[in-house]
């Protein structure tokens, strides 16, 4: 009765671990497809940073660059807006004529 017992138990034991092994193999197959994913992404990442290295160096020239614009932006729209406005005054009465 006593090796039967142990024979089952160790039985159940291997058949334990084979049901593990099958599905960590089963789950290997999708983690190597992300690994190969994660690999393609982090080199696009590096060849961006290669790219826009030159960029670093200029970054706060563009900033100032860039502000600059959007003040002499925000100064055409004033005179825009005002243009429009003097034209909403004069389009009545051109329509008269």
């Amino acid at each position: 009765m006593r090796t039967l017992l142990t024979a089952l138990s160790v039985a159940a034991g291997w058949t334990f671990l084979g049901v593990l092994v099958a599905g960590l193999a089963l789950i290997l197959s999708p983690l190597q497809r992300v690994r190969r994913s994660l690999e393609q992404i982090a080199m696009g990442v590096r060849a961006i940073e290669r790219q826009t290295a030159p960029l670093g160096r200029h970054a706060g020239t563009l900033a100032t660059n860039l502000t600059s614009a959007g003040t002499g932006l925000g100064s055409i729209a004033g005179h825009l807006g005002g243009a429009d406005r003097h034209l909403d005054t004069v389009v009545p009465k051109l329509r008269q004529s």
